[in-house]
């Protein structure tokens, strides 16, 4: 078997294996009905069967069901079949969300009024773990983020999900902490890491030369031996070839401690990176923070390995202080997107950050080509004349890059053509379009982009919070064993209080003042339901009242 062979089926097993196995080996027995009627509403457009099914069989969204397709038997849950399967399944799994939020009392001013969520409709009792549907929800939203992405992501916000992953994040957020400050421990050696190779320091070849430079010595004094000591001498013969100790070789420096607490960070960073990967499947390699984090590890490695020739004069060690420079510079980067994983504590900025830096990303291409453009047309311009700016094309991409972002250098472009009219009106003409394409137009744009729709961006902050905790509960779920998840978990309801001014005696509890979307949706869910129930009621009266008068008439004609 080749190594191309050997990555794809290691790619096929990590999107295919689900990582509730455990959980799906007691599958729903006799699902035919169900499965027959979500075939028939694909055809008739009517799902009230399938609730009429669910309802009657007690079945909810995390039951487990077997059906053979393609000659494979294959395992997933209600939800699932009915996110993959169902025309509009989004619809059915909302609807029997909503059943499961319900008023306690009919009035809104009665301090017994508050809203009821239960959360039997995705968990199980016989299960530790409780994040099955949630899954199941994050990884079809990623399978399918082009064509159904808001369809999920509405789901994920429905107030009975939100709300069951508020509590959870509550029960594990402890995980989340952990491997921040593993992280700011890592990224603190790492620095000083950093500082300690690239820092400059004073090395002296001799003690003459040591006493020349101390600019507070009074005087000048000649030592008889100025050859300095044996390690100075080695000092500085290591410095003059630009050799570096080995790292964990120099165990009588002090350094040596930092050195060693450097590499069990980044051990158990990569460890925690790996491990993420195996359970969150296809949603850990479709987010950009993933990938920075691995440029950070790996150029941390190679930044350790090479300790011993990364100063030297030679190509290969500029390859390699490159590598250092971008994952330092990537390290402190992620941390503003580590601080924006801290939900609804000041962690908004941070994400807004993200989302606008993957939403740019399609417009940098469109500028990246005009940047292009505009660096060939200097470059030609200037051929010929003394303008080392524009000599080759890497070097005129990242002066035009710099004009259009506002720094033109005009006096020095203009003297630069001395007597060449010519060659100075095309350049002239072409700094002009840079500005009007470029500076105004292009750069203005990135501005409007971002600030367009703040109401939107708003929204993604809030949906990216839901998911970060979301993720973080599910790993803890996987790592943990199931004697310790069993004292974690969620309750089964959870009453809110929904009064907008609350006296003492309310039993209800207040959401967060961030999760203000699940409480006005809650209240547009629990007024649909009540509608609903009075409608049934209705109709129930009319047909007894129906069956009465009917009776009534049948004794008359019998008597």
């Amino acid at each position: 078997m080749s190594f191309t062979q050997v990555l794809l089926c290691m790619r096929k097993s990590i999107e295919e294996e689900h990582p509730y196995t455990s959980e799906l080996q007691e599958p729903l027995k006799r699902p035919d009905d169900v499965i027959e009627a979500i075939e028939r509403s694909k055809q008739t457009g009517d799902h009230s069967e399938i609730h009429n099914i669910l309802k009657d069989r007690n079945i909810n969204l995390r039951t487990a069901i077997e059906e053979e397709i393609d000659g494979v038997n294959k395992k997933r849950t209600i939800a699932r079949k009915l996110l993959e399967d169902a025309v509009n399944g989004n619809k059915i799994v909302k609807r029997e969300l909503d059943i499961h939020v319900k008023a306690t009392d009919d009035k809104e001013d009665s301090i017994n009024y508050a809203l009821e969520i239960d959360f039997e409709g995705i968990l199980s009792e016989e299960s530790p773990k409780q994040t099955m549907v949630l899954y199941d929800l994050l990884d079809l939203r990623v399978e399918k983020r082009s064509e159904h992405n808001e369809a999920f992501t509405n789901l994920i916000k429905h107030p009975v999900i939100a709300s069951f992953i508020a509590l959870k994040w509550k029960k594990t957020k402890w995980y989340f902490y952990t491997t921040s400050l593993i992280f700011m421990s890592f990224l603190l050696f790492y620095s000083a890491f950093i500082i300690y190779i690239f820092n400059r320091p004073e090395v002296y070849c001799s003690k003459l030369e040591k006493l020349l430079s101390e600019k507070n010595s009074k005087g000048i004094l000649f030592p008889e031996d100025n050859s300095g000591t044996k390690q100075e001498i080695n000092e500085c013969e290591r410095h003059q070839a630009r050799i570096s100790k080995k790292f964990l070789a120099d165990f009588d420096d002090n350094f040596i401690v930092c050195e060693v607490l450097f590499l069990i960070f980044f051990i158990f960073l990569s460890a925690m990176e790996i491990y993420q990967a195996i359970k969150l499947k296809r949603q850990y390699f479709k987010e950009l923070e993933n990938y920075i984090e691995w440029v950070v590890l790996i150029s941390a490695l190679i930044t350790m390995m090479f300790k011993e020739i990364i100063l030297q004069s030679n190509w290969e060690a500029a390859v390699i202080r490159g590598i250092a420079a971008v994952g330092i510079c990537a390290a402190w980067l992620e941390l503003i997107f580590i601080i924006g994983r801290y939900p609804f504590r000041g962690g908004d900025f941070s994400i807004m950050f993200y989302n606008i830096i993957k939403k740019l990303v399609r417009y940098v291409i469109a500028m990246f080509l005009m940047i292009i453009g505009f660096a060939f047309a200097f470059m030609v311009v200037n051929y010929g004349h003394n303008q080392d700016s524009f000599e080759n094309p890497i070097k005129s991409t990242m002066m035009t890059l710099t004009m259009a972002l506002g720094e033109f250098n005009f006096e020095d472009m203009y003297n630069t053509f001395k007597e060449d009219s010519t060659s100075r009106g095309f350049a002239m003409v072409l700094l002009v379009l840079l500005i009007l394409f470029g500076t105004i137009t292009m750069v203005n744009l990135f501005i409007a982009v971002i600030i367009s729709d703040i109401s939107q961006l708003r929204e993604d902050v809030y949906t990216q919070n839901l998911i970060n905790m979301a993720q973080c509960s599910i790993l803890v779920e996987e790592l943990l064993p199931s004697c310790i998840l069993n004292k974690m978990r969620v309750e089964d309801k959870m009453v809110v209080c929904m009064h907008s001014l609350c006296p003492k005696g309310c039993s209800g509890t207040k959401l967060s003042p961030h999760l203000k979307p699940v409480v006005d949706q809650l209240n547009e869910i629990a007024k649909l339901n009540s509608e609903e129930q009075d409608r049934t009621k209705s109709h129930k009266g009319k047909g007894s009242s129906i069956q009465t008068q009917a009776a009534i008439l049948i004794s008359g004609r019998t008597f």
